[in-house]
Parts: structure tokens; sequence; C-alpha cells
């Protein structure tokens, strides 16, 4: 996976902070994400999402809302609408500088953004909206401030304090939130929809996402993401959203890379985006990213030359074995491979069963012509039974 820092501008020209999380191969969709109320691309909702999604297959530009992250401009000036009209800005963005997206995702009140502007923003190429803890309303945003909100009606301003952060909240950006309607628009949505929504949150019930998987046309789906809090910062909650973003969605994007045809007598490597000595090496239809350990000048984000080595002289004989073994009560085959130095390994192999020895010598000898030990001729393997 490689992450890039970009800048773009927003809806209003104010230059905005962005980072596209790319695969190791070239990438087979792209998506935007839209961050929660007050957040930014850094927290966990937006950036372990897009970077899982990765394995997917899946590019994501995620972006800092004006005024916060790294992002120019005073969040006192931003609204909603705003905030919608730069989903587009991202959309468009990302089609003249990359590919155009087929998917946006949104957490929180970047939920209720993407849904908003999928509905009603001209986004053709857009073909699915997912979101993670949504609101209905997005009003809802602010309703933990609402002994605040008077004090904004009277002074035109009010600040508040998130995150050990002060923010200034504009009766102008109150105003907005007052006249928007989601029944006006969640109708009109034509993309499919999933909503992700944990039942045990706190911070927007789980009734938000009801209430907009009724408004909406199918397809959509409405999932749980069990025990996650708001935020989805529980130990693998944000992989798990993504992990169910980007299962779903196969069924309704178009790949934009499809991958070099292999068999399986033929493989090919490429190298992994952002990494040194990663690979990304296809055989059989599949592929398999590779990388050195951290001690050999490698990231260590994937398996190494010598474990898809040795894991070919496991996966070999046992297969061997197995075809050998047609007619006996044969229940399991562990092969275990250890480099002990040099061209030396190692291979324990046990074989679990009801077998008699004379059935056991002949499977041990199966291994001998197995399709890994015609490769390893020049190796020396030392092979124990145990």
């Amino acid at each position: 996976m490689q992450s890039v820092n970009v800048k773009f501008p927003s809806s209003t020209g104010v230059e905005l902070a962005a980072t596209i999380d790319q695969p190791d191969a070239p990438a087979t969709a792209y998506a935007v994400f839209a961050h929660c109320f007050a957040g930014s691309r850094h927290t966990p909702g937006a950036s372990r999402i897009s970077k899982r999604l990765t394995e997917h297959g899946i590019a994501t530009l995620r972006f800092d809302f004006p005024g916060l992250g790294q992002s120019g401009g005073e969040f006192a000036d931003t609204s909603f609408s705003q905030n919608v009209d730069d989903v587009e800005a991202a959309v468009q963005w990302l089609t003249q500088n990359y590919k155009a997206p087929q998917l946006l995702i949104g957490h929180s009140l970047g939920g209720a953004a993407v849904l908003r502007a999928a509905a009603e923003k001209n986004l053709p190429t857009v073909k699915a909206v997912a979101t993670v803890g949504a609101p209905f309303d997005p009003a809802h945003s602010v309703l933990h401030y609402a002994d605040k909100i008077s004090e904004a009606d009277e002074n035109g301003a009010v600040t508040v304090t998130l995150g050990g952060k002060d923010l200034v909240i504009s009766r102008d950006f109150l105003e907005d939130l007052a006249v928007t309607n989601p029944e006006t628009y969640l109708p009109k949505l034509r993309k499919a929809l999933l909503l992700l929504h944990s039942p045990i949150d706190q911070t927007v019930g789980i009734e938000n996402a009801q209430t907009i998987f009724q408004l909406t046309r199918y397809p959509k789906s409405l999932l749980s993401l069990d025990k996650a809090d708001h935020l989805v910062t529980r130990q693998g909650a944000a992989q798990r959203a993504a992990d169910m973003i980007g299962a779903w969605v196969q069924h309704y994007i178009k790949p934009e890379f499809e991958p070099e045809e292999t068999h399986d007598d033929h493989a090919i490597s490429f190298t992994a985006r952002g990494t040194r000595y990663g690979d990304v090496v296809r055989t059989s239809g599949r592929a398999i990213t590779t990388d050195r350990p951290k001690n050999a000048g490698g990231k260590g984000q994937g398996v190494t030359a010598k474990g898809l080595f040795m894991g070919s002289i496991a996966a070999s004989t046992s297969q061997s074995i197995r075809e050998a073994a047609k007619g006996m009560k044969l229940d399991d085959v562990r092969v275990e491979v250890t480099h002990i130095t040099g061209a030396t390994f190692e291979r324990k192999i046990s074989l679990i069963g009801d077998l008699t020895e004379a059935q056991r010598n002949s499977l041990i000898e199966a291994v001998k012509t197995s399709e890994a030990d015609e490769i390893l001729r020049k190796h020396k393997v030392v092979t124990v039974l145990r």
C-alpha cells in the first residue's frame, strides 16, 4: 500500500489537504471518503477504513473539510451544504487527476454529506454509497451543543470545544442545517446503498440507519457493525467496516484494472506500490504480495520470497501424499518446512490416520516423485518423518 498526500481546491477555492491510499497493484476502483463532524482525514474512521480498502483493490481519496485538519479556510465560514459541494469537488478532482470514483464513503456527518451529494449532484460515475454511523438528520451533529445554540442566535456564532479543539459554529451553519430536509432528497438516491451502523452507538443511534433505510430505494443493505463505538476506534472495528464495504461493493463496480491472466505454469511479478523490495506475484489467476523482512531492508508487508519457496515445498509435498493415499485411511497431512542454512532445508511430515507401516512407507516414497522434489533437485532437502 502507498499513501500519497495531495491538495486540491474546494468548491469555494480553498485549498484542501488530502491523502490517496493506493493498493500494491493498480486499483480496480477509486473512492472518495468524507470524515466525521469536526474530524479529519486522519481520524480512525477515515484512515483505517481507507487503508484497509486497499486490500480489496480500492484506492481512496480522503480529505479534510475546510477549516479542519490541514486544509485551509475557517470552519466558521463553512456549512453542511458546502461540505456536500466539497464532496462533489473531490469527485471532480479525482476524475481529472486519477480515475473517476465509483464509490462514495462517509463517516457520521460525512455519511450524511455523501448521501446528499449522491442524491442531488450529477455524479454519473458513482455506482455505490456506503456510510458508517451516519445520522438521518445532519442537524444531529450539533444537538450535543443545544444549550449553546441560543448564544449563536444572539451573537452570530458560538465557540465549542470538541476533542480539545475550539470550533466556531456560526449562525449561518446552524440555519443551513435547519433548512436541510433529508426527506426531500433521500428518496431520489439512485445508487446502491450500504448502511453500516453499530447497535450500541451512543452518539448516533441505530434508529438513524433504520430511517435512512426506509426512505431509500433498493438496492440497499443495512448491516450491523457489532460492538463498535461511534468513532470506530475499538481495535479492529474500522478494518471490519472496510472489509464489509470492500466485499459488498464488488457487485456494483466495474473494474478499472484487469490483471494480466496467468496460468499454473506461469508467474508474473511487479513492484508493489510504495515499497522498496515488495512485489505483487500473480500465478494461477491469483495475486500474492511479497516483501523482504525489515531486517533485510524491506517493510515486512508481505510474504518473503523464501517463505513462498518453503510454502511451495510444503504444499506440493502434501498434495503428492494425498494423491498417493487413495483408498487409505489418511485423515490429515501436516508438512513443516524450515530453512536450516544455505541451501539446506528440513521437511517434517506428519501423517495422521489409521495407516499400516507399509502404507506410511509408500506415502513417503511418493514424496520423492513430487513436483516439489523435481524442482528442488539442486537443493538439499532433509525429510523427517514423525
